[in-house]
């Protein structure tokens, strides 16, 4: 059973469940459209997959966040100019009794820095929030990795 975190009055759970599903399934979509994959080991900053086409001399760095409903807890400095992963892929699992499909959506950071939403209470100075509507114009845009994507 995963651990729950405190957040003051309210419990919730783990995402690192939920966040490791996310990782395998963007491996496992990946490997199936024949593309080159490899998960990053666990203490990799910045980066959790190495993906390539069979012909690359090179592997791109991508970063997954993994959520069952949105929006999607993010830091602040993946969306800064110069960040390590310039995509990210964005998975959408769905509750654990879910029966719809996972929707991958695969943005590249500084399009979507915009939609970046930053509670005002002066509190949030590291991480905000990522809403659905920013990523929809880049569901299953895995092509987007290799035009954008940051090679090692």
């Amino acid at each position: 059973m995963p651990e729950a975190i405190s957040l003051g009055a309210k419990r919730r759970r783990s995402g690192i469940p939920s966040g490791n599903a996310g990782e395998y399934f963007v491996m496992g979509e990946l490997l199936r459209q024949g593309l080159d994959a490899q998960l990053a080991d666990r203490n990799t900053k910045g980066y959790d997959i190495l993906v390539g086409q069979p012909q690359d001399s090179q592997l791109r760095k991508i970063q997954v966040k993994t959520v069952r409903t949105p929006p999607w807890y993010v830091k602040q400095g993946d969306f800064t100019t110069g960040h390590i992963v310039p995509v990210t892929v964005y998975v959408l699992l769905g509750p654990p009794e879910a029966t719809t499909p996972i929707r991958y959506f695969i943005a590249p950071n500084a399009a979507v820095a915009p939609a970046l939403f930053v509670p005002s209470n002066g509190k949030w100075t590291v991480n905000g929030f990522m809403p659905l509507k920013a990523f929809l114009p880049y569901e299953n845009a895995w092509r987007r990795i290799f035009a954008e994507g940051a090679k090692v």
